[in-house]
């Protein structure tokens, strides 16, 4: 089945009929007289919308749903609190639709980016480091989970290749303080940098076409296992010094940057607290940029505010820009 509606176009008092979307969230709730409806979330390459599905027309909604799947709604879109919503009168479940073609993709080059991160393996010099590196990179399946896992679920980086884009930039931005800073450790660092998001390849999984938070990741969170995975790789690497395995665990718990962001400690080293900064840089811009690509629609001068980030953003002279060229 083809596109041809997607929700970034989508406008109040639209009428949708049999049109494709991924079934991110659903859940069943009760009105205050105790009859059901559901709350949904649907969601395609270009956004997400947050859809009911009334009483009455329960029963023309197929049983057996599952987040991850790609159904076909129908319905109208009114707006709510001043955003679109999506009147679901019926659903039922695709099967004739390829997953790939629902999720959000990142716009580089993963081929590029994955060589970049290749090429700066190759040149570590610690040998504990270099054997760590290279105990996990080589493995095909390690390889490709982190080619096209995204960063997140929601906030920053959701999409597949994320966690590949957001190491990449990190990577980039981190070049110019070992430029102008003398005397830190590229070695460590940069090890620490590959790995400080490896646990949100157990966080989260793509199920279907959704991106979904595993129950280990519910329960232990990314930092905790990504620590996990890399004191089970450092046990097989003989004679790896502890010392240096407690500055690279150091990088990994601290580069949320402090302990309202979830951090269990803050940065205590130079090059914990340059990755800090440069987690923090990319993950911000990319909020940025989304939420102001995400508002470009509109026409309004300013973006709609951003709960992450709060604070709107300045988006006139992109609008003018577009009307330029046209």
């Amino acid at each position: 089945m083809n596109k041809t509606v997607s929700i970034a176009d989508l406008k109040t008092d639209q009428k949708i009929a049999g049109e494709a979307f991924v079934l991110k969230e659903f859940e069943t709730k009760q009105s205050r007289v105790g009859k059901s409806y559901y709350n949904l979330k649907l969601g395609d390459k270009t956004g997400d919308i947050l859809g009911k599905v009334w009483t009455e027309n329960l029963s023309n909604c197929e049983r057996g749903l599952a987040i991850g799947d790609i159904i076909s709604a129908s319905g109208y879109i009114q707006e709510y609190a001043g955003k679109p919503q999506f009147i679901v009168e019926s659903m039922k479940k695709l099967i004739d639709a390829a997953p790939e073609e629902f999720l959000p993709v990142t716009s580089r080059d993963r081929s590029r980016m994955k060589q970049d991160l290749e090429d700066e393996i190759t040149k570590i010099k610690n040998p504990y480091l270099k054997k760590l590196l290279d105990a996990y990179w080589p493995n095909p399946d390690n390889r490709d989970k982190f080619t096209n896992f995204p960063a997140a679920e929601y906030v920053h980086h959701a999409y597949v290749g994320g966690l590949l884009e957001h190491t990449w930039e990190m990577l980039k931005l981190s070049k110019p303080f070992f430029e102008i800073y003398p005397g830190l450790d590229w070695n460590l660092f940069f090890t620490g940098l590959f790995f400080h998001d490896i646990g949100k390849l157990e966080e989260y999984d793509i199920v279907g076409a959704a991106i979904v938070r595993t129950t280990p990741g519910k329960l232990v969170g990314h930092i905790t296992q990504g620590i996990v995975l890399l004191h089970e790789m450092i046990e097989e690497i003989p004679d790896f010094p502890k010392s240096l395995r407690d500055k690279l665990f150091h990088l990994i718990i601290s580069h949320q940057g402090s302990l309202e962001y979830g951090s269990p400690v803050v940065p205590m080293t130079l090059e914990a607290l340059i990755l800090s900064f440069v987690d923090t840089n990319s993950a911000d811009m990319n909020q940025a940029i989304k939420h102001i690509e995400k508002g470009l629609h509109t026409g309004e001068e300013f973006t709609e505010y951003h709960k992450w980030l709060k604070r709107s953003f300045y988006q006139g002279d992109l609008i003018n820009h577009s009307s330029d060229v046209d």
